[in-house]
């Protein structure tokens, strides 16, 4: 098949070329004695379509497929906070109507063993799926897992097999978590990777909200809590059956040697193209090439090779910085204050979600692409800082220490406060870090680095921010000390942000290997520089001598002339 895919897409060419060669006849047809026009020559028509969205709805459909991998990492994160609301749900598992400290500590239990089972996963899944055997298996394997995870929790009948559940989904959210955004930005075009990688992010959301709806539409039947978690079975049976027809990324064919089969899959992935996908083919080889005769890279090289290190720890930090700059606890946190205020139901428990989602669907489908990451990760942190810096000094400014709430008007300031927070996040590192590590990892190490980043996401992110957030709001800091802690937390994340994320906006996987490529201090004060200069890295200083060399070539014309 991807002969004769290469034959017929040879053949068109050939066909164009010879009739637009001297001399060709053209056919004409006559009508009434007048010889009519022959149709546009199938150029034009292909040329034209090729700069369009056309162009590339194969590669469009096949991501935001496996971008609803998605609804994994937000459906189940989603689900479980409501379903420990449930009457039918606490009867169950002889729970009191309130919450005391035992049945507080089975609910940490249970969140974190999800958290673990995918911080774990995401590591090991690196190096053994999706290095090893591709993509596409790794997606396959958590797509089940996560099923065979939902189908456990709903048939649970103790706090045991709910945790074994939890942890079995863990697992699988974990694979595709680590494989889902490294798939896309593979298979992406560089023009709208941004965009596409976004949808990760927007399914996360959009599954979170779809949570919530179902939780309060079953939330008081006798068997809510069980369809709220069965649902996971339905997701991931129809993206592990989906998933069958989805071929493996371009880049893990060329890398396995089955350079047929990648030519074939990446002209398919751009409408047709042959040339573009040679050209783009070229590009892997050469870095492969390169990669092969340095040998394979072991988890020690990753910590001992200096380019490979730098880069990881940039990953690590964006992933860590993601979560401990607040989002989960704001997502806790807005339930708790909307409750105080008297605002109940559905609208005010979606409102921040709704936000997020909102925030994200502006950043990665209209600004990611065109003013680039490293503006939106910067400035969004901006925003974040201030927000929670304003939220948290109005809640410490209005509290009544008598009465121990706060006056109205001030509670609706930091709602809108957690809302824009939410807003600025979702444009920015909501799908920005899942971007950004996608993005800079040298493919030699990227199943690795991927999955190392993603767990420390997971892990000690997740689990230190799942700890210390009740702890905060119950001490004498309050909501108000929570929220300024975590303005501190994004006040300095910003100068992170400025100096060590450089631009990947429009560049090959291969051309943003060299932005992150030094190895000693001398050579991090030069990337620390290139990035205050416009996000340029380590390839501040070539682009400059390419700016200096065009320069003096007018004034070396003219000595040559004059000289003469």
């Amino acid at each position: 098949l991807c002969a004769a895919w290469r034959i017929s897409c040879r053949s068109v060419q050939q066909a164009t070329t010879s009739s637009n060669q001297p001399g060709h006849s053209l056919p004409q047809t006559a009508m009434d004695g007048v010889a009519t026009a022959p149709p546009a020559p199938a150029a034009t028509a292909q040329s034209s379509v090729k700069g369009g969205w056309v162009a590339r709805l194969h590669a469009v459909i096949v991501c935001a497929f496996v971008a609803s991998t998605g609804f994994f990492h937000g459906y189940d994160n989603g689900v479980v906070n409501d379903v420990f609301t449930m009457p039918s749900f606490r009867a169950m598992m002889g729970w009191p109507a309130e919450d005391n400290s035992t049945v507080a500590l089975w609910e940490g239990v249970t969140v974190n063993g999800f958290n673990i089972g995918a911080a774990v996963s995401a590591v090991l899944a690196g190096h053994l799926l999706v290095d090893k055997y591709g993509r596409r298996p790794a997606l396959l394997i958590g797509s089940i897992l996560f099923a065979i995870g939902g189908g456990v929790q709903a048939g649970a009948v103790n706090m045991a097999m709910l945790i074994v559940g939890r942890v079995i989904a863990g697992v699988g959210v974990g694979i595709t978590s680590s494989a889902g955004p490294a798939f896309i930005s593979e298979v992406a075009p560089e023009k709208i990777r941004g965009m596409l990688v976004g949808i990760y992010q927007s399914n996360i959301c959009l599954a979170i909200v779809g949570a919530a709806v179902l939780n309060y539409l079953d939330h008081d039947t006798s068997y809510g809590w069980r369809l709220s978690l069965g649902l996971q079975v339905a997701m991931g049976a129809l993206v592990a059956v989906g998933l069958l027809f989805v071929a493996e990324t371009p880049r893990f064919l060329e890398a396995s040697g089955r350079h047929e089969e990648a030519l074939c899959t990446l002209t398919r992935l751009r409408a047709g193209d042959e040339h573009a996908a040679e050209r783009e083919l070229k590009q892997v080889q050469a870095e492969i090439e390169q990669e092969d005769s340095e040998g394979s890279a072991s988890w020690s090289e990753i910590f001992t090779q200096p380019f490979f290190r730098n880069v990881v720890i940039i990953g690590c930090f964006t992933q860590f910085f993601q979560i401990t700059t607040g989002i989960n606890a704001m997502v806790s946190f807005s339930g708790t204050l909307f409750k105080a205020l008297g605002l109940q139901g559905l609208g005010p428990a979606l409102t921040p979600f709704l936000s997020f989602l909102l925030g994200n669907a502006i950043g990665s489908f209209v600004l990611v692409d065109r003013v680039g990451r490293r503006l939106l990760l910067v400035f969004g942190m901006m925003g974040m800082a201030i927000t929670m810096l304003v939220g948290g000094t109005v809640a410490l400014v209005a509290h009544d220490s008598q009465q121990g709430s706060i006056d109205e008007t001030s509670g609706y300031v930091i709602v809108a406060m957690i809302v824009l927070y939410m807003l600025a996040f979702g444009m920015s590192w909501g799908f920005g870090a899942w971007l950004y590590i996608s993005e800079i990892m040298p493919l030699r190490v990227r199943g690795k680095a991927v999955g190392l980043c993603t767990a420390v996401n997971w892990g000690p992110a997740n689990v230190l921010i799942a700890f210390i957030t009740p702890q905060m709001i119950s001490s004498p800091m309050g909501p108000g000390g929570t929220l300024l802690f975590f303005g501190c937390v994004c006040l300095m994340v910003v100068p992170f942000a400025a100096t060590c994320l450089p631009e990947t906006k429009g560049k090959t996987l291969e051309e943003v290997v060299p932005l992150f490529r030094f190895s000693s201090w001398a050579g991090f004060k030069a990337f620390v520089k290139g990035n205050l200069r416009g996000g340029l890295g380590c390839c501040a200083e070539s682009k400059e001598a390419a700016a200096d060399s065009a320069a003096s070539a007018p004034q070396d014309a003219l000595e040559c002339e004059v000289s003469i």
